[in-house]
């Protein structure tokens, strides 16, 4: 497994991981080491202690040669002085009595120490009663049961030192969280004012907080979206001159060709200047752009209605949409518009009998396809037709202005939505156009 595939995604989770991690590691060398510690010395002495009191009430019974009346003496002394539970089990052996697995670090500590204290033979059972360790001892003439309370072989202070650990790591933690996220937000914010200028909202707030260097990056963003935007503004002023002064001409052109005698000429000259118009017409706005328009809702069935309605298409072709009442979209209409009769009316002009417009939904994003029977376009030249300028031939896309223009400009209009436009096969048989557009 590559530790990519383990690493989070975000940037967050990634600041959060340098944190947590190292945190987390420390924590469980600390807690091993201390326990083990812990254990290896306060439990060996504990241990030690409780074979020391076995061995000195057995040594006391043994030089009163097991009196019944000392037994019961020496056993009521080591009740009330060491909490030990004790009776005798006559004419029995150790081997009467079983052992379960050492499991547990109380079962090692024990089997380590007690036989520094106790001189006999001897068993023990930390599992049978709860909170209970019981230490069977073999004497002379039988075994002596010890009982006695697990607490006094046990040190509450592991419990109070990991519990402490652990609530201040997390303290420790959900601050740094706190931190973390105040230091996300000036970068999120970075990210959607690039965002939103890519889709060509200019006017996104973008005050620089945070850290010295997001403060920074925020400023230098701010130097560049304004320096663009002027480089924008004054392309189309200087667009919008150029198209005056080509315009003027054009239409002294059309006034002295109105005064030909020749009407055949007439009639070619003036479809030579209307195609002449409609090439600049066509640069320009493909140059220009539509970025000052604003983003409004729409229906989108009634939008693609309308367009249907005003324009004339060949009424051979069965147009059918498939598309739910109020289906509401958010796009700039006018450019949305140009995207969409630029598609159809390819789509009409090269169809057989059939185009289909429907609607679909994913991954967040809306999708409007476009599809029709018609000749299609090879796999291998569907990139090409996105080149400005450039027109395949005996192409589909030729027809909009006869500049090579209409699906460059349509692709622009797009990805100032924050989209795509991708072609492939249709259902029908032609070609299929796919935009794409954020929900």
């Amino acid at each position: 497994m590559k530790i990519k595939t383990i690493l989070p995604k975000t940037f967050f989770g990634r600041s959060l991981a340098i944190i947590l991690i190292p945190m987390l590691i420390l924590q469980f060398v600390l807690i091993y080491v201390f326990y083990e510690r812990h254990w290896e010395d306060v439990g060996r002495r504990l241990a030690l202690a409780l074979g020391g009191q076995i061995s000195y009430i057995i040594e006391e019974i043994s030089i009163n040669n097991y009196n019944e009346l000392q037994i019961s003496r020496s056993f009521n002394r080591g009740k009330e002085y060491f909490l030990l539970e004790s009776k005798i089990h006559l004419d029995k052996t150790i081997k009467d009595f079983t052992q379960h697995k050492i499991s547990s670090l109380l079962d090692n500590t024990l089997l380590n120490s007690l036989k520094e204290r106790i001189k006999y033979n001897y068993k023990f059972d930390t599992k049978t009663i709860k909170n209970t360790v019981i230490l069977f001892v073999e004497v002379e003439n039988g075994v002596i049961e010890f009982s006695v309370p697990r607490k006094t072989l046990y040190s509450s202070t592991i419990e109070v030192f990991m519990g402490f650990m652990l609530i201040t790591a997390l303290l420790l933690f959900i601050l740094a969280l706190h931190f973390m996220r105040q230091q996300i937000k000036p970068l999120k914010n970075i990210m959607l004012a690039a965002e939103e200028f890519g889709k060509g909202n200019n006017n996104f707030e973008l005050k620089p907080r945070g850290a010295f260097e997001l403060k920074l990056l925020s400023e230098v963003f701010i130097k560049m979206r304004e320096r663009i935007k002027n480089q924008i503004e004054q392309r189309t002023e200087m667009l919008a001159g150029i198209g005056h002064d080509l315009r003027t001409p054009l239409t002294r052109m059309k006034l002295q060709i109105a005064l030909l005698k020749d009407k055949s000429a007439v009639d070619s000259l003036t479809e030579d200047v209307s195609e002449m118009r409609g090439m600049i017409e066509a640069y320009l706005a493909f140059a220009k752009g539509e970025e000052e328009e604003k983003i409004r809702n729409i229906n989108l069935k009634e939008f693609i209605k309308k367009i249907l309605k005003r324009n004339n298409f060949d009424n051979r072709l069965e147009i059918k949409t498939f598309i739910k009442e109020n289906d509401i979209i958010s796009v700039r209409p006018i450019a949305f518009n140009r995207v969409i009769l630029n598609i159809l009316s390819n789509a009409a002009q090269y169809a057989h009998k059939k185009v289909h417009i429907s609607r679909d939904f994913h991954m967040k994003n809306n999708i409007l396809l476009i599809e029709d029977d018609g000749p299609g376009i090879p796999q291998n030249k569907r990139k090409e037709v996105f080149l400005a300028f450039h027109r395949l031939d005996k192409s589909r896309f030729t027809k909009y202005g006869r500049t090579g223009l209409g699906l460059t400009i349509a692709k622009n209009i797009i990805k100032g939505h924050g989209g795509d436009i991708l072609l492939g096969k249709s259902n029908l048989g032609g070609l299929k156009v796919e935009v794409t557009f954020p929900a």
